[in-house]
């Protein structure tokens, strides 16, 4: 298995021992050697022949995946590299390493919290700096499942609209971040054929994805790095002002601001979306939906604040 990665996210000459392939049609061909710098000729080449993309083997992500989040740094402040490029690459080794810690066990995310803030702290900077972020991360090649691409969705929109709405610390919004990245990780433990189901889910099976947050909350409570407001953002992402959400059924009063806004930033990157059972709906039509379809589960004012800033 091959994933695809970004030519404009490699740096010459600092590229790691990992094998590089192109695709032609359905195969992938060697391109590069694994104990073979990759130069600034290689990039220059391949950019001047309309390749964009390169693919490496799967199970050399992990070390691809940490290669560019190191180099991230020097990326993002390359003024020669253009800013949607730059918020794609940013955006692209976020998902990569959702993928990578969603798909080991739980200890994963205790030893590599560091990679995690550092993530975080680059998408705040990009949040506080831009004002295409709805877009870009709508832009993003969707050669990743849908949870992946979601999580890194919620946690950008969710930190935008804290920066909207809220007041805060950077250290708060470094806890919004953390926790609204990691709200869906409870479903590792929902069975993937319920998650991907293209028909309706029937009431039992909808009972079981329904335990998610508590799944995910009790994991990641359990290695004790997470603060109560990033837990409290796992549990109660879909608890609704009308006590109609789960799993705890809170009402309004009861339900802290980071979630109602997190709830918020999670419905909107799921409707707007292409899913195994439909595909993307318009900014407009999942707006509609939710003022209309969903009335009563959202805070109106955190809600008609979205709506203001998406216009």
């Amino acid at each position: 298995m091959y994933r695809m990665i970004q030519l404009e996210s490699l740096v010459p000459e600092t590229l790691p021992g990992v094998a590089l392939f192109i695709k032609h049609g359905d195969n992938h061909v060697l391109y590069k050697n694994p104990n073979l710098s990759f130069t600034q000729n290689d990039k220059e080449r391949l950019l001047d022949n309309n390749v964009n993309q390169l693919f490496i083997k799967a199970a050399e992500m992990s070390t691809y995946n940490q290669y560019v989040e190191a180099n991230l740094p020097i990326l993002l402040s390359d003024d020669d590299i253009e800013p949607i490029v730059k918020q794609n690459m940013l955006y692209q080794a976020s998902i990569n390493y959702v993928q990578e810690i969603f798909d080991s066990p739980a200890i994963a995310i205790k030893q590599n919290v560091e990679r995690c803030r550092n993530l975080i702290s680059l998408i705040l900077n990009d949040v506080m700096n831009s004002d295409g972020v709805i877009n870009a991360l709508s832009s993003l090649v969707d050669h990743n499942t849908y949870t992946y691409v979601h999580s890194v969705q919620v946690a950008a929109y969710s930190i935008a609209l804290h920066v909207k709405m809220l007041e805060l610390s950077r250290d708060e919004l470094m806890d919004v971040g953390i926790g609204s990245l990691f709200h869906d990780y409870g479903k590792v433990y929902v069975p993937k054929e319920l998650l991907d189901k293209p028909g309706k889910l029937t009431a039992s099976e909808f009972m079981e994805v329904k335990k998610h947050p508590v799944y995910g909350y009790s994991t990641l409570k359990d290695l004790e790095i997470f603060t109560p407001v990033a837990l409290g953002i796992v549990k109660h992402h879909h608890e609704k002002e009308n006590g109609n959400g789960y799993p705890d059924g809170l009402f309004s009063y009861d339900i802290a601001r980071s979630s109602k806004i997190t709830a918020i930033a999670d419905v909107f990157s799921a409707l707007t979306t292409t899913r195994s059972y439909r595909n993307a709906l318009s900014k407009e039509s999942a707006l509609e939906i939710m003022y209309g379809e969903m009335e009563g589960s959202f805070d109106m004012q955190y809600l008609d604040t979205f709506r203001e800033s998406l216009n």
